[in-house]
């Protein structure tokens, strides 16, 4: 049985972590493996399996894993404070430096070490995982994994795209993550390759059928599912909804999740006169009993990876329509589980109206998706190609 590292920041909520628990649902019969994280925080460290073992660092790596609020103790607060403003003024490669001389060598040696997160903008206090795996663990191979259009969100510059070249293999979340990440290190060809996110189906449905939420009849439900930030673009979804509701369409947006906007999206909403109508369910540890009888879940995102939030709403046979960004096409448009429009407020405002304006389409829509592949049979074949030996040779025909 191979013995696996996997390192990460924390196991909080989020679409890194909850890939990174799904995937340890899904392979943790089948290798040995050891979860490191920077700090053994998060909502998601109840749910890991058993067998899995789990361990934190001790040194200025775990501040990448909590928040300055997080922080208990004075010298925490300002250890972490002082990081932070030198990842700001400094650069988050002098920063890192700092944080390897505090890090001993992982004494164990592994068959494969896997950084599951990726580095942010070149001055956001966030990432390291890279760095960590390459400079501070002994192992066969190294795969470092992408859950970003990395073309667009700030990880493309110059040291950091030097990292990757180190790793023996890249594993990109879609073709779409892939491509991006290509069109900017075209050299690394034959060692990105595309390892999908795993799905626990039966957990999803069973959650589902667990006080499902029953909506207000007689009108369309849209939801929005995730974080309150402003890559999400979350605005744009309550803007196409006071503009389909100034139309005449009678609807109700439903927002399950919370961030940093939340008290201007509330605002945004009562500026339009559609606060009724707008409802704020904040962060649910159980948000598809919200899905399951919603209408449409609505995707807005300046730009998105491959947002894990599509395969679980096809699982629960509901609609999606998403702004044009790295991987909407294949996960959308291909599979027929709705709709792609391009990546502006005007679009999705006329896209959304054409939708609710044709009811038709939209059950024809919910009728596809029972017939839609959903099973994580892929995703195990890639990873599998991941740990072995040949994925060189095959990394195109997985792309």
């Amino acid at each position: 049985m191979k013995k696996i590292l996997i390192v990460n920041n924390n196991m909080k909520v989020g679409g890194v972590q909850k890939s990174l628990l799904n995937l340890l649902w899904a392979i943790s019969d089948q290798y040995d493996i050891t979860l490191c994280l920077f700090s053994e925080t998060g909502d998601y460290i109840s749910q890991l399996p058993k067998q899995v073992k789990v361990y934190s660092v001790c040194s200025l790596f775990r501040y990448l894993g909590i928040s300055q609020s997080e922080c208990h103790r004075l010298y925490d607060k300002l250890l972490r404070g002082c990081l932070a403003t030198f990842c700001r003024i400094l650069g988050r490669p002098f920063v890192i430096r700092l944080m390897l001389c505090s890090q001993k060598q992982i004494p164990e040696k592994y068959d494969v070490a896997i950084s599951y997160l990726q580095n942010g903008n070149r001055r956001s206090f966030y990432g390291g995982v890279n760095e960590f795996v390459l400079s501070k663990v002994h192992a066969t191979r190294k795969i470092a994994y992408l859950h970003c259009d990395y073309s667009r969100c700030g990880a493309n510059f110059s040291s950091n795209n030097k990292l990757y070249k180190q790793f023996d293999c890249i594993a990109a979340c879609s073709d779409g993550c892939r491509h991006s990440f290509l069109a900017t290190i075209p050299e690394l060809q034959e060692k990105c390759i595309t390892a999908r996110n795993f799905h626990r189906y039966d957990e999803i449905r069973r959650l589902a059928a667990d006080s499902p939420v029953k909506y207000t009849p007689n009108r369309f439900h849209l939801l929005v599912v995730g974080r309150l930030a402003h890559e999400k673009a979350v605005d744009r979804a309550i803007r196409a909804a006071a503009h389909e509701i100034e139309h005449g369409i009678n609807l109700e947006l439903h927002i399950v999740g919370d961030g940093m906007m939340r008290d201007d999206l509330r605002q945004l909403a009562t500026e339009l006169g559609i606060q009724d109508f707008v409802f704020f369910h904040g962060e649910q540890e159980n948000p598809y009993r919200y899905m399951v009888n919603a209408d449409l879940l609505l995707l807005t995102s300046h730009h998105e990876a491959a947002p894990m939030v599509i395969e679980e709403a096809y699982a629960l046979g509901i609609p999606v329509l998403s702004t044009q960004t790295t991987s909407s096409e294949e996960m959308v448009v291909a599979r027929g589980g709705g709709w792609v429009c391009a990546n502006s407020q005007s679009a999705l405002n006329a896209t959304l109206e054409k939708i609710l304006g044709n009811e038709k389409e939209l059950k024809a829509v919910r009728s596809t998706l029972r017939n839609v592949s959903i099973g994580n049979q892929l995703a195990m074949e890639q990873f599998a190609l991941l740990t072995g030996d040949q994925y060189a040779e095959t990394a195109n025909k997985t792309g």
